[in-house]
């Protein structure tokens, strides 16, 4: 049996896929994500694909204490699972603190596929190298490692793996689920939620303010989005990602505070310009070609890739918001040859996945 743990919307997305083609090759798999009143996009993503999955524990919070808390309590709920279905023969993750760690106790070899093992601060022109703590509590344990070309095999070989541990993929993980969308009326979100789609549409994200590695809550894209109602006739589109009724209350007469989680051909094609304070979903609107604002507080590879090849915005500045949005409403970035350099699937990380840790075994 192999175990698939999704903790977080990006990585829903990312095993969906992946998910699909382990099922081909008739693998018993066995999917595990957390849930929380105020973090619920992971399992609506794997609800909105049809992924059979068992909700163990829920998201921390914002305090080390609650994280820490909610980690041991989830611990325990997967121990409680393996003595009902067995325990797995490998888990897939992308450095899951909570699994990561169970697995490794309890002998199961682990699989991380992982993106964000260091940050730095916007601006720097050094890549990023400050470790975050997910990837030194996750990353070391691991049997197999996979990232994305754009990470340094350098900084891989940090976190004491072996050269033959590792390897990197030819794609950014987003293309895999952004690069076959189409556009079709029928999908239209606007048309639901009964705006004009005769006017532009701007798409706003929040930056996600209780993760452990951001140390402050950016007021910027709060502060912009009464500016852009003032400067611009477009639809105001605000995606939440904790509080919706906090955004309701606040922003509800202005901007339009979307109720359900999407599925990506439902808004990308209909969005004319993205202000992002997270990371996955900056990708994503780069990828589909949408111009990109990123508002957020840490730059990671990823951010100091795109900004240096000229295809997404970075400024906490709400003048600057403001004049960026001016000139880039509308238009179209062109950036898919950034986002792949070879075949964009999981054939090659199955097959060593079955080579070297399942060894010929059909789970």
């Amino acid at each position: 049996m192999i175990w698939i743990d999704v903790a977080t919307p990006k990585y829903a997305m990312f095993f969906t896929s992946m998910i699909k083609e382990l099922q081909i090759r008739n693998h018993k798999i066995l999917v595990t994500t957390r849930y929380a009143p105020n973090y619920t996009e992971a399992k609506e993503i794997l609800d909105l694909h049809k992924i059979p999955h068992i909700v163990l524990g829920e998201y921390g919070g914002a305090t080390l204490l609650e994280k820490f808390e909610a980690r041991i309590f989830r611990q325990k709920e997967i121990l409680d699972l393996f003595r009902i279905k067995g325990v797995p023969s490998v888990l897939i993750c992308g450095a899951v603190v909570d699994s990561v760690q169970v697995a490794y106790g309890v002998g199961i070899p682990v699989v991380n596929l992982y993106d964000t093992p260091a940050f730095g601060k916007p601006g720097d022109e050094k890549c990023p190298d400050e470790l975050t703590a997910v990837a030194r509590l996750t990353l070391p344990f691991s049997k197999l490692f996979f990232y994305p070309f754009i990470l340094p095999k350098d900084l891989m070989l940090r976190f004491a793996l072996d050269e033959n541990q590792i390897e990197s993929y030819p794609f950014i993980d987003v293309a895999l689920w952004i690069n076959g969308l189409k556009k079709n009326a029928k999908n239209d979100f606007r048309v639901r939620y009964g705006m004009d789609i005769s006017k532009p549409t701007i798409l706003i994200r929040e930056e996600e303010y209780k993760a452990h590695y951001v140390t402050q809550k950016i007021p910027t894209i709060y502060e912009v989005i009464p500016l852009l109602k003032a400067e611009f006739d477009v639809n105001l589109v605000i995606m939440p990602r904790y509080e919706k009724e906090r955004l309701k209350k606040d922003f509800g007469k202005i901007a339009v505070v979307l109720e359900e989680k999407l599925k990506p051909e439902e808004f990308y094609p209909f969005i004319d310009l993205f202000i992002g304070g997270g990371g996955t979903m900056n990708l994503e609107a780069v990828c589909y070609g949408i111009p990109t604002i990123s508002t957020r507080s840490i730059w990671l590879i990823h951010d100091q890739y795109l900004i240096k090849n000229q295809l997404m915005f970075w400024t906490q500045d709400c003048a600057e918001i403001l004049k960026i949005a001016k000139e880039m409403l509308g238009k179209k970035v062109e950036s898919k040859s950034y986002f792949m350099r070879g075949e964009c699937n999981f054939n090659r990380i199955i097959a060593r996945i079955e080579n070297e840790v399942l060894k010929g075994e059909k789970c």
